[in-house]
């Protein structure tokens, strides 16, 4: 008996002293040596052929902390946890929370019982362990022995249970603060990290170290979302320092973890992977030997970005503070991307704003078009995330020529080549649509230039149109290489991009419509001074000639010279008319049109305001040479049957209005009739549209800015 009471009390001893300075898995493992040693002090021999300090869990499994003997081996390591499954002394003392025995042989089933079967244990006693009034777990003893276990030994080890609880709690208060302030100081070190704006890949490789070894895991991961349908691992870490497999990619349908996680549910854990399909989770299983995982969402301002995992190895149970620990971290990660993502695109707009600014610049140096739109392009391809930028100019005739280019397509599609615009294609959309067009794929291409852009690696594009002055002119496309559409924050500075590509044309056609404009006003003053000459000289000049010499000779006919000297008259009063609209100058705007829609050989419907304000001369001339050649290309070239002609005043403008039914197709470039118009309404300030589709008719509209309304001079309409 002393015998026994001195080997309890030097146990209890050693058990103080650890409980007061050692850690709590060094307690663990000397409780379970202790326990065999009390068993065997008793008798003198040995009797048990292994021992443990199990803690039970709240999903009613079993933990092995620590163990001794023949309890423990490679198949059941310290930290195994094992479902209490049927008749077991561990069993009857979770459910009952006194101590239980169980001598024999026994033909239960379950993990323990196989267990047990394995080691040809004949006699096990349990006995609870109660930690701060709470049922926490059991010492276990386990013999060989034929002869069971000695009779008092459940009060034996009851009473060093009941001595040893005092230890743990001890211990575990003291472990507790202990891993309370060292998550505080793992949390502060990232912290220090977001605060200092870090890359996130250092502040993820900061947080998975910190939690796998805060958490006792075997591996910890950062994994992405990446839209639709694939989990990225972007960071690893593992606790035996083994390179992890980053940017492995694996279908979210495989998942289990990420197909589990919402916005709505903080946190996931996954206890057995055995019962999880798929690739991903036989890779867990048979590569990594995962058995527990626990995943926190990381939040963006767009939703769940991704997640924070832990894993634990086969066998180990993760413990269950490891979800608030996962949580704080995956807090600190979203902060962390949130810091990136807004210093990101404070980046990303000062850079989109420098580009703007120096293409801005070559435009108002009036640069050429083919070397502004090359210069987009350089700055396109370092500013955004694409493989391709290029500009080109439609021919009209299917047709298009690139102005600029850069990028992996540049050796296939060079500057200045002319070719055809395929419709299978991105540029053949564009041009069909007129719109803002992407091509997420080139699988299907069949197109000769569509199989060979999908061939140099294309993947997705995105193409706008280009308009100047209203007119489609051609089109801005870039394109990607990479898997996935052609991201969207592409659009605003390509739009930038193209309203001053559109300001360079506008500059450079403005220019030289000018100088041909001058030009054709040189050209027909001089003709129609040639003209006035010729008619002067051949005409009027030539009959006055002969009759100053009839005259000389003595005429004896004065009524013939009198006669001869009215015709000559005339022929300068035609003249005269050439030069000013007689009608004009014997009445106003309304009452000419009047006139020219009564002498058109087209039927003219002809609308007039009802109240005809003064309006200065010179654009009443203009208004009615441009009513007139219009009405002229109307009878000539439209084979029209009826036209419109609507005048309209406003406050500081009157508008031209002529529509006819004929055969469209006008074009303001070619013909002299439209380009003699133009050149006269820009001279006076105005502008003119052209809407003539081929086959449904032809509408003018002319705008003239008003002079000074005359004094007191009104006419009605």
């Amino acid at each position: 008996m002393d015998r026994l009471v001195d080997a309890e009390r030097e146990a209890l001893i050693r058990l103080g002293r650890l409980a007061a300075s050692g850690s709590i898995d060094v307690l663990f493992d000397a409780m379970a040596e202790e326990l065999a040693h009390i068993t065997d002090a008793e008798t003198g021999e040995t009797f048990t052929v292994g021992s443990g300090v199990c803690r039970f869990e709240a999903d009613g499994a079993l933990t092995l902390l620590a163990g001794w003997g023949r309890v423990v081996d490679d198949s059941h390591p310290i930290g195994i946890s094992l479902p209490l499954h049927g008749d077991s002394a561990n069993r009857r003392v979770y459910e009952t929370g006194r101590p239980a025995r169980m001598d024999g042989p026994r033909d239960d089933v379950g993990p323990i019982a196989e267990r047990l079967n394995k080691i040809d244990a004949r006699s096990v006693v349990a006995v609870p362990i109660f930690v701060d009034d709470r049922l926490w777990g059991s010492a276990t003893v386990v013999s060989e022995r034929a002869r069971p276990l000695p009779a008092n030994t459940e009060t034996r080890l009851a009473g060093f249970a009941a001595l040893a609880a005092t230890a743990i709690s001890s211990a575990q208060h003291r472990e507790q603060v202990q891993r309370l302030a060292d998550e505080q100081s793992a949390l502060r070190r990232v912290a220090t990290l977001v605060a200092a704006g870090a890359k996130p890949e250092d502040v993820w490789a900061s947080v998975l170290a910190e939690l796998g070894v805060l958490c006792r895991a075997s591996r910890s991961a950062m994994i992405r979302f990446d839209p639709p349908d694939v989990v990225t691992i972007v960071a690893g870490w593992s606790a035996d320092g083994a390179p992890e497999s980053i940017s492995a990619r694996w279908p979210l349908s495989e998942s289990g973890l990420s197909l589990l996680i919402d916005g709505q549910r903080p946190v996931v854990r996954i206890d057995d992977w055995s019962r999880m399909g798929g690739e991903l989770a036989e890779t867990l299983r048979a590569r990594w030997s995962v058995n527990t995982s626990v995943m926190a969402p990381v939040l963006t301002g767009g939703g769940i970005w991704g997640g924070v995992v832990v894993h634990s190895p086969t066998g180990i149970v993760l413990p269950q503070d490891t979800e608030r620990r996962v949580v704080a971290f995956a807090e600190l990660v979203s902060t962390a991307l949130a810091n990136a993502a807004a210093g990101a695109e404070v980046r990303r707009l000062a850079d989109e704003q420098a580009t703007v600014r120096r293409i801005a610049t070559l435009v108002a140096q009036q640069a050429p078009v083919p070397d502004v739109c090359q210069a987009v392009t350089d700055e396109l391809i370092a500013l955004l995330p694409v493989e391709d930028v290029v500009i080109c100019r439609y021919e009209g005739d299917g047709t298009a020529v690139i102005l600029g280019r850069r990028g992996m397509l540049a050796a296939l599609h060079p500057v200045g080549l002319r070719g055809r615009v395929d419709p299978d294609t991105a540029a053949g959309q564009v041009c069909e649509q007129r719109r803002t067009v992407r091509v997420d794929s080139y699988v299907e291409a069949v197109s000769v230039s569509g199989q060979a852009v999908r061939e140099a690696g294309a993947r997705s594009t995105v193409a706008c149109p280009i308009f100047a002055g209203g007119r489609y002119w051609g089109w801005l496309s870039v394109t990607s290489a990479q898997s996935g559409r052609v991201p969207d924050l592409v659009v605003q500075p390509v739009t930038d991009c193209i309203d001053l590509i559109a300001t360079s044309i506008r500059n450079v056609e403005t220019e030289d419509n000018l100088r041909a404009s001058r030009e054709r006003i040189v050209t027909a003053t001089d003709e129609a001074r040639r003209r006035f000459e010729r008619d002067l000289h051949d005409g009027a000049q030539q009959r006055l000639v002969s009759l100053a010499l009839e005259l000389r000779l003595g005429a004896p006919d004065f009524a013939a010279a009198a006669d001869e000297i009215d015709s000559i008259l005339d022929d300068l009063r035609d003249l005269s008319r050439g030069l000013h609209p007689a009608v004009l100058a014997e009445g106003d705007l309304p009452a000419a049109l009047r006139a020219l829609s009564a002498r058109s050989p087209v039927p003219v419907e002809l609308t007039l305001p009802p109240h005809w304000p003064g309006v200065d001369d010179s654009v009443q001339v203009a208004c009615y040479y441009v009513a007139a050649e219009a009405l002229t290309n109307v009878a000539k070239h439209a084979r029209a049957t009826a036209a419109d002609v609507t005048l309209a005043v406003h406050e500081t403008s009157l508008t031209l209005t002529i529509t006819d039914d004929g055969a469209g197709g006008a074009d303001r470039t070619r013909g002299s009739g439209l380009v003699g118009i133009i050149d006269r309404v820009e001279a006076f300030g105005g502008s003119l549209t052209v809407d003539s589709p081929p086959g449904q008719g032809t509408t003018l509209v002319a705008t003239l800015p008003t002079a000074r309304a005359s004094a007191g001079r009104t006419t009605g309409g």
